[in-house]
């Protein structure tokens, strides 16, 4: 009997240290089940902390970039632009953006908006430039390499817009607000506007040189082929020349005056020109006058020397209207010498 109630003890005391050893083993695990969950917890609350705060640093920084895009606004005037205004504030728009771009270039992005961060840099990298060379074209809206400009800020600009259509940030957005893109409608239009007055001024400044050149070569041809041909009238008397050796030199002038002529009524005459065109004009005019009645005059001389012997002075007579015109013409050149001048001094 006391054998038995020895064995009996024995089991008790086993399957009690069971439960206790099971209790320890339960207790232990509850323990660091605990401890993981509050650890996982205090880490994805961490990390949730850390998201929260850099997405509120992204939110900062676009609500920033949004304000001086809208900003832009001040520059736009209907469907143009003050340029002057312009001028004077984009520098501090720019500054502005660049310190936004140096702040997110500063900051440390988490992996979850890696990519907005990334997308958010190109896209203000592209609108600085869009308002740098906005700036550029203002200064120098009509310059020779305007043409690559105004393409290099649509790029810009088309690249900045696109870059921002890429961030995907819940409860924010960023875009180039309709008054910025109007903006850029306007310098490229306003750009376009000078260079069309660039155009306009270059074809008048190359019709006014041309007009200057051709009639440069006109006075000289003119100059050339004028004479005083009554100093040969008098060689002939002289019996130095002949009346038909004259006769043919006055062939050559009229041949040439109507080489000047032809040359004068085809020239393209801009605006500025006319005075001086219409002051040329009389002296090719005259000038024919003058070979006409010359012509005429000798002529006579000619047959009647020829018929008998006539005295000088009734001679002389002969050429009265012709020394008339021929000092005519040299006023008329003296005329068109002064108007010349005064086109060219405005050169």
């Amino acid at each position: 009997m006391s054998k038995n109630k020895d064995i009996i003890d024995t089991n008790d005391t086993n399957n009690n240290n069971k439960k206790k050893n099971w209790t320890k083993t339960i207790l232990i695990l509850s323990i660091v089940l605990t401890s993981i969950c509050i650890f996982l917890g205090s880490y994805y609350t961490s990390v949730n902390k850390v998201y929260h705060s850099y997405k509120t640093t992204l939110i900062t920084n676009i609500s920033s970039i949004n304000e001086v895009n809208q900003n832009i606004s001040q520059f736009n005037s209907n469907q143009t632009i003050d340029v002057n205004y312009a001028r004077k504030q984009l520098p501090n728009m720019i500054k502005n953006l660049s310190t936004l771009r140096d702040t997110l270039a500063n900051s440390k992005p988490t992996l979850k908006y890696k990519g907005d961060n990334e997308n958010l840099t190109l896209g203000l990298d592209k609108n600085l430039l869009m308002y740098r060379q906005t700036l550029a074209i203002l200064n120098n809206p009509s310059g020779k390499d305007v043409a690559k400009s105004t393409q290099d800020l649509k790029t810009f600009r088309n690249d900045c817009m696109n870059f921002y259509s890429l961030i995907n940030i819940s409860n924010t957005k960023i875009a180039l607000p309709k008054t910025s893109l109007a903006f850029i409608d306007n310098v490229l239009n306003y750009s376009d506007s000078a260079v069309m007055v660039r155009k306009e001024t270059d074809i008048k400044s190359q019709q006014n040189q041309e007009f200057l050149t051709n009639t440069d070569a006109l006075s000289v041809e003119f100059l050339d082929a004028r004479t005083n041909l009554y100093l040969d009238v008098l060689k002939v008397r002289k019996k130095e020349m002949s009346y038909d050796d004259v006769l043919s030199i006055v062939n050559d002038e009229v041949t040439k005056l109507n080489k000047t002529q032809n040359d004068f009524n085809n020239l393209s005459v801009p605006p500025s020109a006319i005075p001086t065109y219409q002051a040329f004009k009389p002296i090719l005019d005259t000038q024919d006058s003058y070979l006409m009645d010359f012509k005429l005059a000798l002529t006579s001389e000619k047959v009647q020397a020829l018929s008998a012997v006539i005295d000088s002075s009734s001679l002389d007579a002969l050429y009265t209207s012709s020394n008339a015109l021929y000092i005519e013409v040299q006023s008329s050149y003296n005329n068109f010498t002064k108007v010349y001048t005064d086109l060219k001094s405005k050169k």
